[in-house]
């Protein structure tokens, strides 16, 4: 049985701006997750109802990496479609290394570029269906069996509550057009705080460059400046 009582902020905080962190927090403490993420699924498209991460250096990523698997990824996920799709009566749980992610742009832009080893998994079909993520990144190494034994005991209850934020709090708005790659690092490095040269650098880029990726994400994102895209990316 989950411990029913380090449910109550999750479930205090259900449509409201605190439900994120709450299940970060939630997710951290019972199965040592770093970050986490929730999809709601109508259709065939995916929608991003929770990015976060414990630590406030990586928020940026797991928000951006959530939004580029919603936008581009989850068409291209036949085996989540696919254990959704199985998930009608029961809800699904599963354990997936990074390194079993054959897609290889996927693993790179969602899981390497964040150092994210491992993630735990759930999955329930319905309107919308669900599927919720606990990320463990490559300091602290994979998931141990008493974290999976933590997650899957928590898992109809967890559910439950993420069901109904959904159907409590509208999901955030998506852009139209997808980030590249270029733009989706540009803005993260731009994010956290890094100059046009470090990110050149960085990136192995010219100047010039950095500046037209920013601004194309700028664009995409409907942003003007650093502050609102930092806003946008880390929640602050």
């Amino acid at each position: 049985m989950p411990d029913l009582d380090a449910f109550a902020p999750l479930v205090a905080s259900l449509g409201q701006p605190g439900f994120a962190p709450a299940l970060m927090a939630l997710l951290h403490a019972e199965c040592g997750a770093d970050l986490c993420s929730v999809f709601a699924i109508e259709g065939e498209g995916a929608s991003v109802l929770v990015a976060e991460s414990i630590a406030p250096e990586r928020s940026a990523f797991a928000r951006v990496a959530s939004l580029r698997y919603a936008q581009r990824y989850w068409r291209r996920d036949t085996s989540a479609a696919s254990t959704l799709g199985r998930a009608h009566r029961a809800v699904q749980v599963l354990k997936r290394p990074a390194q079993g992610i054959l897609d290889i742009d996927y693993r790179h832009e969602c899981y390497t570029e964040g150092a994210v080893v491992e993630r735990l998994s759930l999955y329930r079909a319905g309107t919308p269906g669900i599927i919720a993520n606990a990320y463990r990144a490559r300091d602290s190494g994979p998931f141990t069996p008493d974290h999976l034994r933590a997650f899957a005991a928590m898992a109809t209850l967890l559910h439950a509550a993420l069901a109904r934020h959904a159907a409590l709090a509208r999901p955030p708005e998506q852009p139209a057009t997808t980030l590249s790659w270029r733009e989706a690092q540009v803005a993260t490095m731009t994010a956290d705080g890094a100059e046009q040269p470090q990110i050149a650098e960085a990136l192995n880029l010219a100047p010039s460059s950095v500046i037209t990726y920013r601004k194309r994400a700028y664009a995409k994102l409907g942003v003007s400046n650093r502050h609102q895209l930092r806003a946008l990316l880390t929640g602050e």
